[in-house]
Formats: structure tokens, C-alpha cells, sequence
């Protein structure tokens, strides 16, 4: 649980993940979330039914000189349960006095990839294991990871990164490609893949947000399964009742894509688990799939 004082989130990129951020954290009582997008025009998935009312998009008023802004524009959504809000804060005031008015960042929480670490040849990778990235994202992801927590100690703010795998859930994972006739495996598929189901980081990055204090500045967030993508790719087809996947050649994909998936990295979060308590709804793929052929979660 995130401190009483602490009612506002602020979610920069929505997408996959940041969507299903700020929509678990509207479902929240009292919260206020400000989430920020570059394209004004794509609809808040925030703002379904019941939520109209609640969201308005407005242009991002942005100070950063004109020739250096993105094309796309930049888009605020404040998504309230306004009422509930609005009482908290009168409380919080009542509370702090003047000093209870004022907004300040509790904490910085950004999703950073396994992908920073070096290939792992089948072992265990916990957060021990040296950042030397084999693709150009992981390069960019670990650049990013370490201005960010550089910055946020130089400011004196509290700042994590979640490194996290392949992510995967409703309308996206390998089971959304098998049902589209787009996966492949790539190689012979012996290689180890990691993944972690949206709704169980979502929850990872509310746990590290809310903790009173973090023993690290980096935790993995991961299921306890990793897995052959042939293993998983043909296990997943057969249940789905598609034929299995075809087999493609290493150089018949992208450096990128074929980084990601040889890296062989069994990605260990049990740090995670160990100090914050955090404990994956879906610990393996197989649960998941499960849940949804039985209807109990959207299709992935």
C-alpha cells in the first residue's frame, strides 16, 4: 500500500505497460493519476465506460524549446476519483498545515530490461550479474537506467529500476502471435526465455513505489519459469490447438531480435520476492494460458 500522504501517480509513456498502470492505479480509491503520452489523439484506456466523465486530455505544455520537441505532441490525462480526492487532500492539509499542500515525489520507479544484462549462457541471472548488453536496446536501456538513478541521487529523490523480460499479456505474448500465425522460433530454440505477465509488473512497480524503504536501487521482476521458447512456442500451439511453429535461422532475424531471444538468461527475482514480498499471480506461462482457455483472464 502506498502511504496515505502519497494520493497522486504520474505515469511518463503510456504504453503497454503504462496504460495498465495508470488503469489499476485509477481503480484505487483517492488517487489522482497524471499520465503523459506523445500522441494527443490515441483514446485514454482510462477513459472506458463510467471514466468518461473523469478523464480529459489536454495538450502538455511543455518547456522545452520548440526545434528540440518531438513531432508527435504531448498529451495530460488526470484520471480522479474526485470526490474521494478531494477529501483525502482537505485531510492531508488538516494534517501538515501548509506544508500538507505541497506536492513533492515520493519516489521514481522506472521499468528498465533484463536486456542490460550480459548473455547468460542457461544460468541463473539475478541482479549480481554483470550489465554488459548484446543489442542495441539494451545498450539504450542501461544508459537510461543509470542517468536516471544518477540524477535522482544528485536531486535527492528515491529512485529504483525494475528490470524486466519479455512481457506478455491480453492482445500480447506469444500466444497472441501463434493465434496471428506470426511466431517463429528463432534458432533451435534451446535458449532460454524469461517473461513476466503485465498484470504481476504492474503490481511489482506499486510494491517498489509504496515499500517505506528499499534495501537495493535494482530488483529483476520476473515469473519462476524460464523457458526454451521451442518448449513454450510448441506447448502453448498445442493447447491452442495450431500446429507448432516453424523454425527460421538465426540470420533470417534482425541482430535485435535474435540478441533477445539466444541471450539464454534465466532470470532470478527472488530479491524481489525475498525483501518486498512481492509474489507473481502468474508464476509460470502455463498459469496464465490456463486462466485464459478457461476463460478466467482475456486472451494473451
Amino acid at each position: 500500500m502506498l502511504p496515505a500522504m502519497v494520493t497522486t501517480w504520474v505515469v511518463l509513456g503510456c504504453g503497454y505497460v503504462g496504460a495498465a498502470l495508470a488503469a489499476d492505479r485509477v481503480a484505487a480509491a483517492g488517487v489522482v493519476v497524471v499520465a503523459v503520452r506523445r500522441d494527443a489523439s490515441r483514446r485514454w484506456p482510462g477513459c472506458g465506460p463510467g471514466w468518461a466523465r473523469r478523464c480529459a486530455p489536454r495538450r502538455w505544455r511543455s518547456t522545452t524549446p520548440p526545434r528540440s520537441r518531438p513531432r508527435s505532441r504531448a498529451a495530460r490525462w488526470s484520471c480522479t476519483r474526485r470526490r474521494q480526492a478531494r477529501r483525502r487532500s482537505r485531510r492531508a492539509r488538516r494534517r501538515g498545515g501548509d506544508g500538507g499542500a505541497r506536492a513533492a515525489a515520493a519516489r521514481l520507479v522506472y521499468v528498465s530490461s533484463t536486456g542490460v544484462y550480459a548473455a547468460g549462457g542457461g544460468a541463473r541471472v539475478d541482479e549480481t550479474w554483470p550489465t554488459a548488453p548484446v543489442t542495441a536496446s539494451g545498450v539504450a536501456r542501461l544508459a537510461a537506467e543509470r542517468a536516471l538513478l544518477a540524477a535522482a541521487r544528485a536531486a535527492g529523490l528515491a529512485a529504483v529500476a525494475l528490470r524486466a523480460p519479455g512481457i506478455y499479456g491480453p492482445g500480447r505474448g506469444v500466444t497472441a502471435r501463434l493465434r496471428a500465425g506470426t511466431y517463429r522460433i528463432v534458432g533451435d530454440g534451446a535458449a532460454h526465455v524469461s517473461r513476466i505477465h503485465v498484470d504481476d509488473l504492474v503490481a511489482a512497480i506499486v510494491a517498489v513505489a509504496g515499500a517505506a524503504a528499499l534495501g537495493h536501487d535494482v530488483y529483476n521482476v520476473a515469473d519462476r519459469e524460464p523457458c526454451p521458447s521451442a518448449v513454450y512456442g510448441d506447448a502453448a500451439a498445442a493447447r491452442l490447438g495450431l500446429p507448432p511453429p516453424p523454425r527460421v535461422a538465426v540470420d533470417a532475424v534482425s541482430p535485435e531480435v535474435a540478441g533477445m531471444l539466444l541471450a539464454d538468461r534465466r532470470v532470478d527475482a527472488s530479491r524481489l520476492e525475498r525483501e518486498l514480498g512481492w509474489t507473481p499471480r502468474w508464476p509460470s506461462w502455463r498459469d496464465a494460458l490456463d486462466a485464459e482457455l478457461a476463460g478466467v483472464v482475456p486472451a494473451t
